[in-house]
């Protein structure tokens, strides 16, 4: 299951909802960081590969994935917090 903080980063992105994020898990996507570096195409197949058949097609779920990767490349690229009370 993705991790609640992700899961409501990921919520606020254009066109992803829960059955996105529902599709995402089946392949095993648990943080939104899994996302960084994938390409949309090859996660679209891999989605339809594990359910079987053709379940989601571009153009919108490429974009969709698209959207969530770039979040992801986005939020890789920001410094780690500093924890209270650390020495900056």
């Amino acid at each position: 299951m993705i991790e609640d903080a992700d899961r409501c980063q990921m919520l606020a992105v254009p066109l992803c909802g829960d059955r996105v994020l529902m599709r995402l898990e089946s392949i095993g996507v648990r943080r939104l960081r899994d996302l960084k570096g994938r390409d949309p195409w090859e996660l679209m197949h891999e989605i339809n590969l594990e359910a079987g058949k053709t379940i989601w097609r571009a153009p919108l779920a490429v974009q969709a994935l698209q959207n969530l990767v770039d979040l992801a490349e986005r939020e890789g690229s920001r410094p780690p917090a500093l924890l209270k009370g650390a020495l900056a």
